[in-house]
């Protein structure tokens, strides 16, 4: 890695938690130098603007988010998958691996209400998480642990938007209460239509 890759990445690191925990206008330069210890100058030469360093931030914090997850979701089924990737969100919901939450949430309201230079980035993370689960729910109907008639892509979506619904309200409570209530009615749904 040269010395500008690292420069931007220990940037990225740094800034990212200012922008997930205050969103773009809520994060000054200044918020951005000290995060940084470096000059609004240095910051410019390493990016092009504030909505590339943004974006940078995002793209990270997905990044340890996805990360994260990937470690709940194990097991020797499509199913046992899917219950620790809903698993991961009971721990994750108070105790993200970058402070402020889930960065999916928190840009989604920002980029609907105006920063829609965003929209595209938010978008494209969201469906990337629906199309995960679908392809954990397709493989699951192809090896015969869930009923090939269950659709797909439907229960991806109520499974995803119950999750960040959940989370909006936990974090906003500080309590687990409401993860823990949906979780666990989703792997009732899951039990639903599972043949095993």
């Amino acid at each position: 890695m040269t010395k500008g890759a690292r420069t931007r990445e220990q940037i990225i690191e740094s800034i990212a938690p200012l922008f997930n925990t205050r969103g773009f206008d809520g994060t000054s330069f200044a918020d951005l130098c000290e995060a940084t210890g470096l000059s609004k100058g240095a910051l410019y030469g390493n990016f092009a603007s504030k909505d590339e360093l943004a974006l940078a931030a995002f793209h990270y914090t997905i990044g340890q988010m996805r990360a994260a997850c990937n470690e709940y979701v194990v097991g020797s089924t499509n199913k046992k998958k899917l219950i620790g990737f809903l698993e991961f969100f009971t721990t994750y919901v108070i105790h993200p691996p970058v402070k402020g939450g889930c960065p999916l949430l928190n840009t989604a309201v920002e980029a609907d209400d105006y920063r829609t230079s965003m929209k595209k980035a938010v978008t494209h993370e969201l469906e990337k998480t629906v199309l995960f689960i679908v392809q954990l729910m397709d493989a699951g109907k192809k090896a015969g642990e869930f009923r090939a008639d269950i659709k797909s892509r439907e229960m991806a979506l109520f499974f995803l938007c119950s999750v960040e619904g959940a989370i909006m309200y936990s974090r906003v409570s500080s309590s687990e209460e409401a993860m823990k209530a949906v979780v666990k009615n989703i792997k009732g749904v899951i039990d639903s239509f599972s043949n095993t």
